[in-house]
């Protein structure tokens, strides 16, 4: 707005005030425009949070989509002190018997003592070197200043694949180095060691083997297995094992069902936070006579009906007893949500759990077309979100645009309006003046 202002001196009008009474008419169009815009940016955001639920149902349904993903299995021990277990969906049901004979054990070694940790250890300069089984050689340099605390620290530093530390036995102080590895084929090789201490392996002979390094050794029912860990997962397909001490015990790998449950509840959580959504924003209110950001958004409108009719669709090659959600208690309320009976969901989890995975998964399955469906509507270049969304950010731009011009034209026409009352202001004066001079002329005057 220009703040070019007129006086009305002469005429004793306010034209300051009048000019901007008219631009508040001529902007009502702006308002307006600024009004629609304001609406289409919250179909955009609601349309935004559509995506955000619509990709939560998606991993939803990811869960449930293939049979592997469908499953859960659990572990468990008979005897937890002597191993323990995990099992991946991936793992197969079954009883395991499992013998702990030995534990993996990491290499560790001390060497000759000293007086004191501040004792030094070299009488010469030079490397103090070591590797672990095939791995590469860690070096740390010593000299004549060299104590064992400046050792141990200078070892640690280098965070190689022992570590370092200091045991005082009651005679003296001895360095310790622990392999970080176990197992047989990670033992400590001293190659190089200019100090006074002599260590199990190397050039300096001397100290003590506190522990050898070893492969845990058990049995999985009558075959005989080696690791260099006591933990491992190439045993028994989708299976980590743990063990802890010797001693015997069975693994026993079962359905998870109520993990799976938990998954189909989460799916349908997803699915109802949708329907909340579209329908608590797509609500005409008789009151106002306005409609929320989706009233009218056939986009919308459409993700809910094509979800719906999924969802209420049978599964064509299933069995008659089993090819629909309602048939394992789920179903669809007069609100447009999904329900669980619990009841009977967990009763066909227990009685016919690999017929509830091919309902959600095989060829045509829920959670496969579901997957499908919201993959396709998402999509960043082809989905329908995408182009409602990105149509409706044009609109936005139009409208801006539409603003800026009329906002041009408006700023030219109130500078022409006040140019035009200040002319007229000033013919005013002009007449005015006039006035007073020919009414002075027409005056007696006095003598």
């Amino acid at each position: 707005m220009s703040t070019f202002s007129v006086s009305g001196l002469t005429s004793g009008i306010d034209y300051n005030t009048m000019i901007d009474q008219i631009m508040k008419l001529e902007r009502q169009p702006i308002t307006t425009m600024q009004n629609r815009q304001a609406d289409y940016n919250k179909t955009i955001s609601v349309y935004g949070d559509l995506s955000s639920k619509l990709a939560a149902l998606k991993t939803a349904s990811e869960g449930l989509k293939t049979a592997t993903s469908f499953y859960a299995r659990t572990a468990s021990s008979s005897d937890a002190t002597v191993f323990s277990a995990t099992a991946a969906s991936s793992a197969a049901a079954g009883n395991y018997s499992i013998t702990v004979t030995a534990l993996a054990q990491a290499h560790r070694i001390a060497s000759s003592s000293v007086a004191a940790e501040t004792s030094t250890v070299s009488v010469a300069s030079g490397n103090f070197s070591f590797h672990v089984g095939a791995g590469a050689t860690t070096t740390v340099a010593v000299d004549t200043t060299t104590t064992l605390a400046n050792l141990r620290d200078a070892i640690n530093a280098t965070n190689g694949d022992a570590g370092a530390t200091i045991i005082n036995d009651g005679t003296g102080y001895r360095l310790v180095l622990t392999s970080k590895s176990s197992g047989v084929a990670n033992p400590i090789t001293v190659t190089e060691n200019v100090t006074s201490l002599g260590l199990p392996t190397g050039p300096v002979v001397g100290g003590t083997t506190l522990q050898a390094a070893q492969d845990a050794a058990f049995s999985i029912d009558t075959l005989s297995m080696t690791r260099s860990t006591n933990t491992f997962s190439d045993a028994i397909g989708g299976v980590t094992i743990t063990l802890t001490k010797a001693g015997s015990g069975t693994l026993s790998v079962t359905n998870d069902t109520t993990a799976i449950q938990k998954k189909i509840e989460g799916f349908v959580s997803a699915y109802n936070d949708i329907v909340s959504l579209v329908s608590t924003n797509a609500i005409y209110d008789t009151k106002t006579n306005k409609g929320g950001p989706l009233t009218g958004e056939a986009t919308a409108r459409d993700v809910v009906t094509r979800l719906q009719a999924i969802i209420g669709s049978r599964v064509a090659g299933l069995p008659e007893g089993l090819r629909v959600l309602s048939q394992i208690g789920i179903k669809t309320g007069t609100d447009g949500k999904l329900t669980i009976d619990s009841a009977v969901l967990t009763d066909k989890l227990a009685t016919n759990l690999a017929g509830v995975s091919d309902l959600f998964n095989a060829t045509g399955g829920v959670a496969n077309t579901v997957w499908d469906y919201v993959d396709q509507s998402t999509d960043a270049i082809t989905g329908s979100l995408t182009y409602r969304t990105k149509g409706l950010g044009t609109i936005v731009s139009k409208i801006d645009s539409d603003i800026l011009r009329v906002e041009a034209r408006l700023a030219k026409e109130e500078a022409e309006l006040r140019a035009r009352f200040a002319k007229l202001e000033a013919l005013l004066s002009t007449i005015s003046a006039q006035s007073s001079f020919l009414t002075s002329l027409a005056l007696p005057t006095g003598k």
